[in-house]
């Protein structure tokens, strides 16, 4: 997993209620709805979010086994960005 991945916990998304990074151009967004429990990540790749064309969105729970899916969905993006210099198909996501 990669290292920026591997410290993430719920207790790291208390930082900011959003929070953005990445990767080369490799690029993802968390932003944290505390009333619903909810971590909303998002992948894209090139620009800013908000002018990202190639945006995949999914929510996960505020608790360890969401934190842990998330991570996993993270490093799976990733490793198909590396491979193939593009994000997944949103149905692959």
């Amino acid at each position: 997993m990669h290292a920026q991945f591997s410290v993430l916990t719920p207790r790291w998304f208390r930082r900011a209620l959003v929070y953005t990074g990445s990767i080369g151009e490799f690029r993802y967004r968390f932003a944290n709805d505390h009333d619903a429990g909810l971590i909303h990540a998002s992948v894209y790749t090139v620009f800013c979010y908000e002018a990202a064309r190639d945006v995949h969105n999914r929510d996960f729970s505020w608790d360890e086994q969401g934190v842990e899916a998330l991570k996993e969905w993270l490093q799976s993006c990733y490793e198909i960005y590396q491979r193939t210099g593009s994000l997944p198909d949103a149905s692959d996501s």
